[in-house]
């Protein structure tokens, strides 16, 4: 299949340890804009000093090419029930705040959905890791 025009419905399942279970993110695309911000992002220079910010260029951008998940991906305690929504607006089970449930409950899968995104969203045919017997120690 080939590349298409900025699709808002790409989604992403991740198998998630904590829960035990496959959540499936959707998100968009990002802009050529959002790429590089977010590469801006990642490193920080401070006079000679370098700091590396992955983590929180992950998660920010990360939350703003979020658009949705699978109905079931997640549950919160409402009344002593754990019960599950959606971020679709005008479903009986939508959930406003959704997104910031998200970012303080699930972080990690939008860090890691955000590096698929951003940081591999593509790969080289052939091109393959080492191995440690290809290494050689000097």
């Amino acid at each position: 299949m080939a590349r298409r025009e900025c699709d808002d419905f790409n989604e992403l399942t991740i198998r998630d340890n904590i829960s035990d279970s496959d959540v499936t993110l959707f998100y968009r695309m990002p802009s050529t804009k959002e790429r590089q911000e977010y590469q801006n992002a990642t490193i920080r220079r401070h006079g000679n000093k370098v700091e590396f910010n992955h983590a929180a260029a992950r998660l920010k951008s990360g939350l703003a090419v979020l658009t949705g998940f699978k109905v079931g991906s997640f549950e919160r305690l409402v009344d002593g029930k754990y019960v599950a929504f959606t971020w679709a607006d005008g479903q009986p089970d939508f959930y406003p705040e959704w997104k910031e449930w998200i970012r303080k409950n699930a972080s990690d899968l939008v860090m890691l959905m955000a590096a698929r995104v951003f940081d591999a969203s593509a790969t080289i045919p052939g091109a393959e890791e080492p191995n440690e017997d290809d290494i050689e120690e000097k």
